[in-house]
């Protein structure tokens, strides 16, 4: 199976990742992916983009190509691969509060919400999953973002159904199962995770949480341990480019 897209990414704005959006842009339309989404990290990260920083998103190009010049490969505006603007808001409260304020949301593409340690405190499993229902409950949030940290335990059978009714993606992060990851029990939460979808027949996406270049529209880890489970590929949103629009309202 193919993916076409990845919309969990970061650049040099996030403040702690490596490339630029144009060196990410050419390295999806290297590997195929046909909607790309720029998710820099809402405000309260350390280090990450002022809140004006997604006011100014309006002149950013929305559509790439490669093209040889001078010798060169190199991407060039118009063509075959769309680039989202949106966030990876921080989860604050077990209010589902989010970091970046409606005005800035509602001209975004998307938004992804995700709970960090550096603007969450743990609570218990009811209470994670508890903020994270409610964050997802807001309109402008159409992923949850990396469920699979065990420093932040999560009821996955209310996590999965909730997020059916509100038909919001959850994501199986690829970084996560990278063994340096900082979140704890990636492979077997996502496994749960996994199994409890299959069970709700709730989709999944994908995402690589790139922080440089060379990992956008990588899955390998993902696909390697849902191949171990058999889980069905029509619930991975990545492999039908026609499924963006389940997440996204946009006219390409």
């Amino acid at each position: 199976m193919k993916a076409f897209m990845d919309l969990h990414t970061h650049t040099l704005a996030a403040g702690h990742a490596y490339s630029t959006l144009l060196e990410n842009i050419d390295a999806a339309l290297a590997v195929g992916i046909r909607y790309l989404g720029m998710s820099e990290h809402g405000p309260t990260t350390p280090g990450g983009p002022h809140e004006f920083f997604f006011s100014n998103y309006k002149v950013i190009p929305r559509e790439y190509d490669r093209e040889e010049v001078s010798g060169r490969v190199v991407p060039v505006t118009g063509g075959r691969l769309h680039l989202l603007c949106g966030v990876e808001a921080n989860i604050c409260d077990t209010d589902g509060t989010l970091d970046l304020e409606e005005r800035y949301l509602q001209k975004m593409d998307y938004a992804l919400a995700s709970i960090h340690p550096f603007a969450f405190t743990a609570g218990s499993r009811k209470e994670n999953t508890l903020a994270s229902v409610r964050a997802f409950q807001n309109p402008y949030v159409k992923i949850l973002g990396h469920p699979d940290d065990g420093r932040f335990p999560l009821d996955y059978e209310e996590l999965v159904r909730e997020a059916k009714q509100a038909h919001v993606a959850l994501e199986v992060n690829n970084s996560s199962l990278n063994p340096r990851s900082t979140r704890q029990g990636g492979r077997e939460n996502i496994m749960e995770l996994l199994k409890t979808c299959m069970k709700y027949e709730q989709p999944v996406i994908m995402g690589t949480d790139s922080h440089m270049c060379f990992a956008i529209g990588k899955f390998a880890e993902t696909e390697q341990l849902m191949r171990e489970l058999d889980f069905p590929a029509k619930l991975v949103l990545n492999y039908d480019p026609e499924n963006i629009h389940k997440l996204i309202n946009i006219t390409v």
